[in-house]
């Protein structure tokens, strides 16, 4: 669920979905769990990344999209959350996207994947919440975006803190976890 342009999100370390449903959250499926393959594209001299944007080429399903995002503006809504500006659109063919990219001076920098189950949750019969469940190489999350009223009652009804919240893309996650084993940046990806 978007604020127009605008995502708002937050990841949540989690091993199960069930977590949701034991804090009495409906959950309908709105994506059968499936496989995605991720491509971050830049420029050689790194543009998009110096300025905070990312562009990325996704497959799944057969299908794809290409996404850009970047940081919100200043004037927009301050948030406790992960707050974007997010262009996204579907594509048939992932792999000929990336090839127009590099075409136009975009390089492939960071791959990674995950299986993702896409779920809509029902809140107080009116109020709806974007849930994604992510199994990943560095374990399994929970990505919950929609309005900040939307989030904040799911993380009360989950009993969560700030604490608990994940605002770092997968590329950080990675990034720190390459750190943290003194290893240089690999892309995120199962063996």
């Amino acid at each position: 669920m978007k604020n127009g342009p605008h995502e708002i999100e937050v990841k949540l370390r989690c091993e199960s979905i069930e977590i949701l449903t034991h804090a009495g959250i409906k959950l309908e499926i709105e994506s059968a769990r499936h496989f995605e393959d991720n491509w971050l594209l830049d420029t050689p001299g790194r543009q998009l990344y110096l300025k905070e944007a990312v562009l990325r080429v996704r497959s799944a399903k057969g299908r794809g999209s290409i996404t850009y995002k970047e940081k919100s503006s200043p004037d927009a809504p301050q948030t406790q959350f992960k707050q974007r500006i997010e262009i996204e659109t579907e594509i048939e063919d992932p792999h000929s996207a990336i090839e127009v990219f590099q075409r136009l001076g975009f390089r492939k920098w960071f791959r990674y994947q995950k299986y993702r189950t896409v779920y809509r949750a029902i809140l107080d019969g009116a109020m709806t919440l974007d849930v994604m469940y992510d199994e990943t190489p560095l374990g399994n999350f929970i990505e919950l975006e929609g309005t900040e009223e939307a989030i904040l009652k799911t993380i009360k009804l989950l009993g969560l803190t700030p604490a608990d919240y994940i605002l770092e893309s997968y590329l950080e996650l990675q990034t720190e976890e390459c750190r943290k084993l003194g290893k240089a940046i690999k892309d995120m990806v199962f063996v």
